[in-house]
């Protein structure tokens, strides 16, 4: 856990709300490296700009963003996979 008041880094969130997965765990990707665009992620604190993107096996790719609070997945894409 990152401290204590943080949502445990090891834990994958199924958002419904997000509209692009992105993760902040870089232990969970796999093939991390820079994206061909860059994404501007609006987000509770602001925008952040996030040009980097890995692979979760068994899903596909996301965006890595390491100042991130936690790993999301959107449900909209992770309905893709039923």
């Amino acid at each position: 856990m990152n401290d204590k008041a943080r949502i445990p880094d090891s834990w994958i969130l199924l958002d419904s709300q997000s509209t692009v997965d992105v993760f902040m765990n870089k232990r969970l990707l796999k093939n991390i490296h820079d994206a061909k665009k860059p994404l501007s992620l609006l987000y509770n604190a602001g925008i952040a700009t996030v040009s980097k993107v890995g692979d979760i096996s068994g899903y596909g790719t996301v965006w890595f963003y390491e100042d991130g609070i936690a790993n999301i997945l959107s449900l909209c894409h992770a309905d893709d996979l039923a």
